[in-house]
Formats: C-alpha cells, structure tokens, sequence
C-alpha cells in the first residue's frame, strides 16, 4: 500500500514538473524577484510533495499546491536572510569591540589614523581616498569637498557612496595594516593627507 502512494506521489510530481515547471517558476520569480531563489523554493516545494503526497494523497490541483508550498519557503527564506542581514553589523561590532579589548598595545594608537588607513587601502580607488578621508575623519560634506576638487557635488557624492560600498564589500577591517602593508599604504595615506 505505502508503495503505491509513494508511486502515485512521484507520477503526480513528475506530470506537474512536465506540464507547468516554467509556469511555476515563472510565477516565483515574477515575486521574489530572484530566479535562484524561485528555482530553490520550487525544487524544496517537490522535496516536500514527495514526503507529504504519500501519507496525505496527491492533492486536487497539485500545481496549485506545489505554488503555494513553493511561496512559502521563500517567503521564509526571505524572513531568515533579512534576519541574517540585520544581525550581521552587531555581530561584526561585539567581535571588533572584543578584538579591540584584547589588543592591549596597538603600533596605531589613535583611532582616527585607522580610519585613515581603512580610507587608503588599496580596494579604494586612489581618486576617492583622499574625499573619503576628508569626509569621514574630518566630516566635511560633499559640496565642500567637490569644490576643493573642482567637481560637481553630485559626482564627489557618488564617488563617496562607491568608495564606502568598496569598503564594505572588500571586507576593509579598521584596524592598522600589518607590517608588510603598512609601507604601500603609508604612500597613499601621505598623498591623501
């Protein structure tokens, strides 16, 4: 008996994925707005089936089925991301602050000069470090910087916002360089300053 539920699951699952697997993905994606994501809320929506259509029968209108467990599971994926997103700056902060606590004797003693030297390195374009450092350790805004500069404020503003999403994205820690980078960054930090 339970092999016959498990075959009539697994023909109903793959007469579903034949007939509407691009209109199911389709329908994903159009509202999650990822692709990868759809295909990974479907393909865990057919594991589900798997498991469940053979205790509790296949369902009226499996695709209908398949959609809505599909949904959810990207709606709980978006849930556990945006969580995830959220927690990740606090988290970073409690191990820098514990780092920081057992660095008892740094070689940088000021923390501005690590800001400076997070503004210099090397994943920054060498255009956008000295505004960086002019702005996050000095805190001038940038219409006066642009107009130290002769640009536009609307192009200091956007080469600012890149530089900061370098930052972020190369993973710059603010903390001094190490002894064999501290050279190639002092070069930069001297032509910023």
């Amino acid at each position: 008996m339970i092999g016959r539920a498990d075959e009539a699951a697994r023909t109903a699952a793959e007469a579903a994925a034949r007939r509407s697997y691009g209109k199911l993905i389709a329908c994903l994606a159009a509202q999650t707005r990822d692709l990868a994501q759809a295909e990974d809320a479907l393909s865990e929506a057919f594991a589900l089936a798997l498991n469940s259509w053979p205790a509790q029968g296949v369902p009226a209108s499996p695709e209908a089925w398949l959609l809505t467990a599909a949904r959810r599971r990207a709606m709980d994926a978006a849930r556990r991301g945006r969580t995830r997103i959220q927690a990740e700056p606090r988290l970073e902060m409690m191990m820098d602050e514990l780092a920081a606590d057992q660095a008892a004797d740094r070689p940088i003693p000021d923390a501005r000069l690590r800001l400076i030297f997070a503004c210099a390195h090397p994943a920054i374009a060498p255009p956008a470090r000295a505004p960086l450092i002019l702005q996050t350790v000095l805190g001038f805004d940038a219409a006066a910087i642009a107009s130290a500069f002769l640009v536009s404020p609307a192009a200091m503003s956007q080469r600012l916002v890149r530089a900061k999403q370098n930052i972020r994205d190369a993973g710059v820690p603010f903390s001094e360089p190490d002894l064999t980078a501290a050279p190639e960054r002092l070069e930069a930090v001297l032509d910023a300053v």
